[in-house]
Protein backbone atom coordinates (compact mmCIF):
# COMPACT_ATOMS: atom_id res chain seq x y z
CA UNK A 1 0.00 0.00 0.00
CA UNK A 2 1.20 3.50 -0.83
CA UNK A 3 1.44 6.11 1.88
CA UNK A 4 -0.94 9.06 2.03
CA UNK A 5 -0.12 12.63 3.02
CA UNK A 6 -1.92 12.02 6.32
CA UNK A 7 0.36 9.09 7.11
CA UNK A 8 3.50 11.08 6.27
CA UNK A 9 2.18 13.88 8.49
CA UNK A 10 1.74 11.40 11.37
CA UNK A 11 5.25 9.99 10.92
CA UNK A 12 6.83 13.45 10.65
CA UNK A 13 4.64 14.78 13.48
CA UNK A 14 3.53 17.80 11.45
CA UNK A 15 0.24 19.02 9.98
CA UNK A 16 -1.05 17.68 6.65
CA UNK A 17 -0.82 21.22 5.23
CA UNK A 18 2.89 21.30 6.13
CA UNK A 19 3.47 18.08 4.20
CA UNK A 20 1.59 19.45 1.17
CA UNK A 21 3.66 22.64 1.21
CA UNK A 22 6.92 20.73 1.51
CA UNK A 23 6.10 18.30 -1.30
CA UNK A 24 4.96 21.11 -3.60
CA UNK A 25 7.83 23.48 -2.84
CA UNK A 26 5.76 26.21 -1.20
CA UNK A 27 6.74 28.69 1.47
CA UNK A 28 5.40 28.42 5.02
CA UNK A 29 7.47 25.43 6.09
CA UNK A 30 10.90 25.46 7.71
CA UNK A 31 13.87 24.16 5.74
CA UNK A 32 14.46 21.49 8.39
CA UNK A 33 10.88 20.20 8.09
CA UNK A 34 10.99 20.43 4.29
CA UNK A 35 14.18 18.36 4.14
CA UNK A 36 12.83 15.80 6.63
CA UNK A 37 9.50 15.43 4.79
CA UNK A 38 11.15 15.07 1.36
CA UNK A 39 13.54 12.45 2.73
CA UNK A 40 10.61 10.55 4.27
CA UNK A 41 8.64 10.75 1.02
CA UNK A 42 11.55 9.38 -0.99
CA UNK A 43 12.49 6.67 1.52
CA UNK A 44 8.92 5.46 1.98
CA UNK A 45 8.10 5.64 -1.75
CA UNK A 46 5.34 8.22 -1.34
CA UNK A 47 3.19 8.68 -4.43
CA UNK A 48 0.92 11.72 -4.91
CA UNK A 49 -2.78 11.00 -4.91
CA UNK A 50 -3.17 11.96 -8.56
CA UNK A 51 -0.79 9.16 -9.49
CA UNK A 52 -2.47 6.76 -7.08
CA UNK A 53 -5.76 7.49 -8.77
CA UNK A 54 -4.06 6.81 -12.10
CA UNK A 55 -3.03 3.36 -10.88
CA UNK A 56 -6.65 2.76 -9.98
CA UNK A 57 -7.56 3.47 -13.62
CA UNK A 58 -9.30 6.71 -12.77
CA UNK A 59 -6.71 9.02 -14.38
CA UNK A 60 -7.69 11.36 -17.17
CA UNK A 61 -4.61 10.80 -19.31
CA UNK A 62 -4.48 14.57 -19.81
CA UNK A 63 -2.24 17.35 -18.53
CA UNK A 64 -3.18 21.02 -18.72
CA UNK A 65 -1.24 24.12 -19.72
CA UNK A 66 -2.61 27.30 -18.17
CA UNK A 67 -1.40 30.32 -20.15
CA UNK A 68 -1.73 33.47 -18.02
CA UNK A 69 -3.09 35.70 -20.79
CA UNK A 70 -6.31 35.75 -22.76
CA UNK A 71 -6.29 33.69 -25.94
CA UNK A 72 -6.32 36.62 -28.38
CA UNK A 73 -2.83 37.60 -27.24
CA UNK A 74 -1.21 34.38 -26.10
CA UNK A 75 -2.19 32.02 -28.91
CA UNK A 76 -1.36 34.48 -31.68
CA UNK A 77 2.29 34.93 -30.71
CA UNK A 78 5.28 32.72 -31.42
CA UNK A 79 6.39 32.32 -27.77
CA UNK A 80 3.51 30.26 -26.42
CA UNK A 81 2.96 28.48 -29.75
CA UNK A 82 6.48 27.03 -29.61
CA UNK A 83 6.11 26.00 -25.97
CA UNK A 84 2.71 24.39 -26.61
CA UNK A 85 4.23 22.33 -29.42
CA UNK A 86 7.08 21.11 -27.20
CA UNK A 87 4.76 20.20 -24.30
CA UNK A 88 2.31 18.41 -26.60
CA UNK A 89 5.13 16.32 -28.08
CA UNK A 90 6.46 15.44 -24.63
CA UNK A 91 2.95 14.49 -23.49
CA UNK A 92 2.34 12.36 -26.57
CA UNK A 93 5.51 10.38 -25.88
CA UNK A 94 3.94 9.36 -22.58
CA UNK A 95 0.50 8.70 -24.10
CA UNK A 96 -0.95 11.86 -22.54
CA UNK A 97 -3.09 14.52 -24.16
CA UNK A 98 -2.61 18.25 -23.64
CA UNK A 99 -5.43 20.64 -22.73
CA UNK A 100 -4.86 24.38 -23.26
CA UNK A 101 -6.43 26.68 -20.68
CA UNK A 102 -6.66 30.46 -20.98
CA UNK A 103 -8.48 33.00 -18.80
CA UNK A 104 -11.26 35.21 -20.11
CA UNK A 105 -9.19 38.16 -18.87
CA UNK A 106 -5.61 38.44 -17.64
CA UNK A 107 -6.70 39.16 -14.06
CA UNK A 108 -8.89 36.07 -13.64
CA UNK A 109 -6.71 32.98 -13.45
CA UNK A 110 -8.84 31.59 -10.63
CA UNK A 111 -11.74 30.66 -12.93
CA UNK A 112 -9.92 28.12 -15.12
CA UNK A 113 -8.26 26.65 -12.01
CA UNK A 114 -11.62 26.23 -10.27
CA UNK A 115 -13.01 24.63 -13.43
CA UNK A 116 -10.15 22.11 -13.42
CA UNK A 117 -10.77 21.30 -9.75
CA UNK A 118 -14.52 20.93 -10.28
CA UNK A 119 -14.28 18.74 -13.38
CA UNK A 120 -11.11 16.81 -12.49
CA UNK A 121 -10.31 16.73 -16.20
CA UNK A 122 -6.49 16.87 -15.92
CA UNK A 123 -3.96 14.91 -13.87
CA UNK A 124 -1.62 17.88 -13.45
CA UNK A 125 -0.96 21.42 -14.62
CA UNK A 126 1.84 23.48 -16.17
CA UNK A 127 1.21 27.14 -15.38
CA UNK A 128 2.70 30.36 -16.74
CA UNK A 129 3.83 31.91 -13.47
CA UNK A 130 3.85 35.65 -13.98
CA UNK A 131 0.30 36.41 -12.81
CA UNK A 132 -0.40 33.55 -10.43
CA UNK A 133 -1.27 34.35 -6.81
CA UNK A 134 -0.99 32.31 -3.59
CA UNK A 135 -4.75 31.83 -3.33
CA UNK A 136 -4.88 29.98 -6.65
CA UNK A 137 -1.95 27.71 -5.88
CA UNK A 138 -3.30 27.00 -2.40
CA UNK A 139 -6.44 25.58 -4.00
CA UNK A 140 -4.34 23.23 -6.13
CA UNK A 141 -2.38 22.09 -3.08
CA UNK A 142 -5.55 21.50 -1.10
CA UNK A 143 -6.94 19.37 -3.92
CA UNK A 144 -3.57 17.63 -4.39
CA UNK A 145 -3.34 18.48 -8.08
CA UNK A 146 0.35 18.50 -9.08
CA UNK A 147 1.58 21.58 -10.92
CA UNK A 148 4.79 23.26 -12.08
CA UNK A 149 5.57 26.75 -13.32
CA UNK A 150 7.02 28.15 -16.51
CA UNK A 151 8.83 31.20 -15.20
CA UNK A 152 8.95 32.29 -11.59
CA UNK A 153 6.72 34.38 -9.37
CA UNK A 154 7.48 36.97 -6.69
CA UNK A 155 4.75 35.68 -4.36
CA UNK A 156 4.87 31.91 -4.80
CA UNK A 157 7.99 29.76 -4.59
CA UNK A 158 7.44 26.54 -6.51
CA UNK A 159 9.04 24.07 -8.91
CA UNK A 160 9.71 25.90 -12.16
CA UNK A 161 11.57 26.14 -15.45
CA UNK A 162 12.89 29.58 -16.39
CA UNK A 163 15.63 31.28 -18.41
CA UNK A 164 18.53 33.50 -17.41
CA UNK A 165 16.65 36.78 -17.75
CA UNK A 166 19.25 38.92 -15.99
CA UNK A 167 22.29 37.46 -17.75
CA UNK A 168 20.73 37.48 -21.20
CA UNK A 169 19.58 41.07 -20.81
CA UNK A 170 22.98 42.20 -19.58
CA UNK A 171 24.79 40.52 -22.49
CA UNK A 172 22.50 42.07 -25.09
CA UNK A 173 22.85 45.61 -23.71
CA UNK A 174 26.62 45.19 -23.33
CA UNK A 175 26.79 44.32 -27.03
CA UNK A 176 24.74 47.43 -27.91
CA UNK A 177 27.09 49.57 -25.82
CA UNK A 178 30.04 47.97 -27.55
CA UNK A 179 28.57 49.10 -30.87
CA UNK A 180 28.76 52.69 -29.69
CA UNK A 181 25.21 53.32 -28.51
CA UNK A 182 25.04 55.51 -25.40
CA UNK A 183 21.41 56.56 -24.99
CA UNK A 184 19.61 53.22 -24.81
CA UNK A 185 16.00 53.28 -23.59
CA UNK A 186 14.36 50.15 -22.18
CA UNK A 187 10.78 49.22 -23.05
CA UNK A 188 9.65 46.59 -20.55
CA UNK A 189 6.60 44.47 -19.85
CA UNK A 190 4.31 44.95 -16.81
CA UNK A 191 6.22 46.08 -13.72
CA UNK A 192 4.79 43.35 -11.49
CA UNK A 193 6.29 40.47 -13.46
CA UNK A 194 9.47 38.98 -12.01
CA UNK A 195 11.09 38.43 -15.39
CA UNK A 196 10.44 42.08 -16.32
CA UNK A 197 12.39 43.23 -13.28
CA UNK A 198 15.18 40.72 -13.90
CA UNK A 199 15.62 41.96 -17.46
CA UNK A 200 15.55 45.59 -16.32
CA UNK A 201 18.20 44.75 -13.71
CA UNK A 202 20.37 43.24 -16.46
CA UNK A 203 19.93 46.38 -18.56
CA UNK A 204 20.91 48.63 -15.65
CA UNK A 205 23.86 46.42 -14.75
CA UNK A 206 25.30 46.65 -18.28
CA UNK A 207 25.00 50.45 -18.25
CA UNK A 208 26.63 50.69 -14.83
CA UNK A 209 29.55 48.46 -15.83
CA UNK A 210 30.11 50.68 -18.87
CA UNK A 211 30.03 53.85 -16.77
CA UNK A 212 26.86 55.15 -18.46
CA UNK A 213 24.63 57.10 -16.07
CA UNK A 214 21.73 57.74 -18.46
CA UNK A 215 18.87 55.24 -18.47
CA UNK A 216 15.13 55.15 -19.02
CA UNK A 217 12.67 52.34 -18.30
CA UNK A 218 9.12 52.51 -19.65
CA UNK A 219 6.54 49.81 -18.96
CA UNK A 220 3.90 48.64 -21.40
CA UNK A 221 0.99 46.23 -21.32
CA UNK A 222 0.88 43.36 -23.78
CA UNK A 223 -0.98 45.06 -26.61
CA UNK A 224 0.03 46.82 -29.81
CA UNK A 225 -1.76 50.02 -28.80
CA UNK A 226 -0.02 50.21 -25.41
CA UNK A 227 3.36 49.47 -26.99
CA UNK A 228 3.00 52.09 -29.73
CA UNK A 229 1.93 54.78 -27.27
CA UNK A 230 4.84 53.97 -24.99
CA UNK A 231 7.38 54.22 -27.82
CA UNK A 232 5.85 57.50 -28.99
CA UNK A 233 6.29 58.94 -25.48
CA UNK A 234 9.92 57.79 -25.34
CA UNK A 235 10.81 59.34 -28.71
CA UNK A 236 9.05 62.61 -27.86
CA UNK A 237 10.83 62.81 -24.51
CA UNK A 238 14.29 61.91 -25.86
CA UNK A 239 14.81 63.25 -29.42
CA UNK A 240 18.48 62.20 -29.31
CA UNK A 241 17.68 58.58 -28.45
CA UNK A 242 20.06 56.29 -30.35
CA UNK A 243 18.92 52.79 -29.26
CA UNK A 244 15.88 50.92 -27.94
CA UNK A 245 15.93 47.66 -25.99
CA UNK A 246 12.61 45.80 -25.84
CA UNK A 247 12.23 43.28 -23.01
CA UNK A 248 8.48 42.96 -23.47
CA UNK A 249 8.42 40.37 -26.24
CA UNK A 250 9.95 40.44 -29.68
CA UNK A 251 6.60 40.25 -31.46
CA UNK A 252 6.04 43.88 -30.44
CA UNK A 253 9.22 44.98 -32.21
CA UNK A 254 7.28 45.74 -35.39
CA UNK A 255 5.04 48.13 -33.44
CA UNK A 256 8.16 49.88 -32.18
CA UNK A 257 9.63 50.11 -35.66
CA UNK A 258 6.40 51.63 -37.02
CA UNK A 259 6.47 54.44 -34.44
CA UNK A 260 10.20 55.08 -34.85
CA UNK A 261 9.74 55.47 -38.60
CA UNK A 262 6.72 57.75 -38.20
CA UNK A 263 8.75 59.91 -35.81
CA UNK A 264 11.33 60.55 -38.54
CA UNK A 265 14.09 58.50 -36.91
CA UNK A 266 16.73 57.02 -39.18
CA UNK A 267 15.83 53.49 -38.22
CA UNK A 268 18.86 51.92 -39.91
CA UNK A 269 21.21 53.91 -37.68
CA UNK A 270 19.40 53.10 -34.46
CA UNK A 271 20.31 50.22 -32.21
CA UNK A 272 17.45 47.75 -31.72
CA UNK A 273 17.45 44.84 -29.29
CA UNK A 274 14.74 42.42 -28.16
CA UNK A 275 14.51 39.67 -25.54
CA UNK A 276 12.90 37.24 -27.97
CA UNK A 277 13.95 36.01 -31.37
CA UNK A 278 11.72 35.21 -34.30
CA UNK A 279 12.57 33.94 -37.75
CA UNK A 280 11.01 36.95 -39.50
CA UNK A 281 13.70 39.17 -37.95
CA UNK A 282 16.08 37.71 -40.57
CA UNK A 283 14.02 39.41 -43.29
CA UNK A 284 13.91 42.90 -41.81
CA UNK A 285 15.90 45.56 -43.64
CA UNK A 286 17.34 46.79 -40.34
CA UNK A 287 19.76 45.04 -37.97
CA UNK A 288 18.22 43.65 -34.77
CA UNK A 289 20.14 42.07 -31.89
CA UNK A 290 18.05 39.53 -29.98
CA UNK A 291 18.06 37.01 -27.16
CA UNK A 292 16.93 33.59 -28.32
CA UNK A 293 15.18 31.63 -25.61
CA UNK A 294 15.27 27.80 -25.75
CA UNK A 295 11.50 27.53 -26.13
CA UNK A 296 11.49 23.83 -26.96
CA UNK A 297 13.61 23.03 -23.90
CA UNK A 298 11.36 25.16 -21.69
CA UNK A 299 8.32 23.15 -22.75
CA UNK A 300 9.98 19.76 -22.55
CA UNK A 301 11.63 20.41 -19.17
CA UNK A 302 8.38 21.73 -17.67
CA UNK A 303 6.53 18.65 -18.91
CA UNK A 304 9.18 16.27 -17.55
CA UNK A 305 9.10 18.06 -14.20
CA UNK A 306 5.33 17.57 -14.03
CA UNK A 307 5.61 13.93 -15.05
CA UNK A 308 8.07 13.44 -12.17
CA UNK A 309 5.30 14.45 -9.78
CA UNK A 310 2.77 12.27 -11.60
CA UNK A 311 5.07 9.26 -11.25
CA UNK A 312 5.42 9.84 -7.52
CA UNK A 313 8.91 11.32 -7.40
CA UNK A 314 10.24 14.78 -6.59
CA UNK A 315 12.12 16.68 -9.36
CA UNK A 316 15.86 17.00 -8.76
CA UNK A 317 15.80 20.79 -9.09
CA UNK A 318 13.23 23.20 -7.74
CA UNK A 319 14.14 26.02 -10.15
CA UNK A 320 15.73 24.97 -13.43
CA UNK A 321 17.34 27.97 -15.16
CA UNK A 322 18.17 27.60 -18.86
CA UNK A 323 20.79 29.62 -20.70
CA UNK A 324 19.88 31.91 -23.59
CA UNK A 325 21.67 32.72 -26.84
CA UNK A 326 22.72 36.14 -28.13
CA UNK A 327 21.79 36.49 -31.83
CA UNK A 328 23.59 39.19 -33.79
CA UNK A 329 22.38 40.62 -37.06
Amino acid sequence: MKLTINEIADIAKVAKSTVSKALNGHKGVSEENRRRILELAERLNYEPSASAQALASSKTGTIGLLIPHEAGYSLSGAYWSAIITAIAQAANRRNYSLMILTPVSDDDLASPIEAVIRRRNVDGLIIGAEQIDPGVTSRLIEEEIPFVFIGRNTQVQHYSVDVDNFGGSERLVQWMIGRGYKKIACLSGPAGYLYSQQRIDGYLSALKKAGIDWHDVTHTEYSSDSTQKAVARIVEKYPDLDALYITAGGDFLLDCIDILRLSGKNIKKMGLGAFDDYRFFDYLDIPVCTIRQPLKDIGVDAAEMLFSFLSGSVPREMNKILDVELILR
